[in-house]
């Protein structure tokens, strides 16, 4: 594999595929091959860093090479989609980072292509692999909740703040798409969508709270520092309606002092509730109406070997999985369907198709008004 982008994900991408023998010993192990950036100081650490052979400055003549069967993309969203089609175009398997691409018509075009292809494609989101997810969904299919009446999801961090911080890509429209939506909102979708159903219609309001930041390089907005204009969302709210008629809420902030990494969800049914918080990743809180009343509450699974995806890691509940093994599972996914061994649920289509609800919840709030998820787009 080839991996273009030496950043947090690079990091983590990097790591999961070093370990997947030791959780996937049915999957063929995937070699470190080359690892790509914009500077020859950036790549070589990189490759020194996460353990690749090689390391590269030019991504188009990395994915040419015939020893390359994956290409990983862990850079700023506006270049998803060159490298992804150029990949798609040289017969490569491609995970990418989420958000798909910067516009819905750039993520409609990547998963057309990709639909043209016999190679896979895979947009990371990560946290539906997560046990307690996993078991979320699983209660759900089963009925242990009723027919689910609405979704209340959060995505809520604080490194925006103060005024202060530097800017950087992902407070910039050309190179982002949008703030908080797409950059952490789009996950808490990714679960709606995943747990719930699709989603007709929305309405929102977007706020932009810091209009500019000092540039790169600048410690805070002194008088006379050179200060970069500030275009996307700090905080989005919306409101959602599905397809099965359930109704929900879906907030994205990086403007919540306290939360640091903060994906919560809440589904009420006609039987039962559901909660969960990452920042507590191995718990999942379960209400069940059939309860008798008088030891009616929400309780606490502690998710292990019992859950889905909770067999590949540790062998009792409360040793407790994390952020790397939910990139594991997803990686572990990916080269199972590379194998023709799976079928990934998170491929360009359905990047797509968050890519929709999120231009739909942006033009909800320039509009003031419900838009349709498919006009909107």
């Amino acid at each position: 594999m080839a991996l273009v982008g030496t950043g947090f994900m690079g990091r983590v991408h990097s790591i999961a595929y070093a370990i997947l023998p030791s959780f996937y010993p049915d999957l063929p192990p995937v070699r470190r091959r080359v690892v790509v950036d914009v500077t020859k100081g950036l790549a070589r650490k990189g490759a020194h860093q996460f353990g690749y052979d090689e390391w590269a400055v030019d991504w188009r003549s990395v994915i040419e090479r015939p020893d390359i069967d994956i290409v990983d993309i862990v850079t700023p969203n506006d270049s998803h989609r060159p490298i992804a089609e150029f990949a798609l175009d040289h017969g490569k398997h491609v995970l990418c980072e989420k958000p798909l691409a910067v516009t819905v018509e750039d993520a409609r075009l990547m998963a057309e292509k990709a639909a043209r292809t016999t190679t896979v494609s895979m947009l990371v989101f990560n946290y539906r692999r997560c046990a307690a997810v996993l078991e979320a969904k699983r209660l759900i299919d089963e009925g242990g909740i009723g027919r689910i009446l609405n979704f209340r999801g959060l995505y809520l961090q604080d490194w925006a703040m103060p005024e202060g911080t530097p800017w950087t890509w992902r407070f910039g429209a050309a190179q982002s798409g949008s703030g908080a939506l797409g950059d952490i909102g789009s996950h808490a979708l990714d679960i709606a969508h995943y747990l719930v159903g699709e989603i007709d219609s929305v309405a929102a309001a977007a706020e932009t709270f810091v209009k500019a930041r000092p540039r790169p390089g600048e410690t805070g907005a002194a008088p006379g520092s050179e200060m970069a204009p500030v275009d996307v969302d700090d905080c989005t709210i919306a409101l959602l309606r599905f397809s099965n008629g359930a109704l929900g809420t879906l907030e994205a902030s990086r403007f919540a002092y306290g939360r640091k990494n903060f994906l919560s969800f809440e589904i009420s049914g006609s039987k039962g509730a559901l909660a969960f918080n990452w920042e507590r990743p191995n718990e999942l809180r379960f209400y069940s109406a059939e309860d008798r009343g008088d030891v009616q509450g929400f309780r606490t699974i502690l998710t292990g070997p019992a859950q889905p995806n909770g067999e590949l890691f540790w062998p009792i509940p409360g040793i407790g999985a994390g952020y790397i093994e939910t990139q594991v599972a997803q990686i572990g996914e990916f080269v199972r369907a590379i194998g023709g061994g799976a079928r990934t649920d998170s491929g360009f289509a359905h990047g797509y198709r968050i890519q929709q609800v999120m231009e739909g919840i942006l033009a909800a709030s320039r509009s003031g008004r419900w838009e349709s998820v498919a006009r909107a787009s």
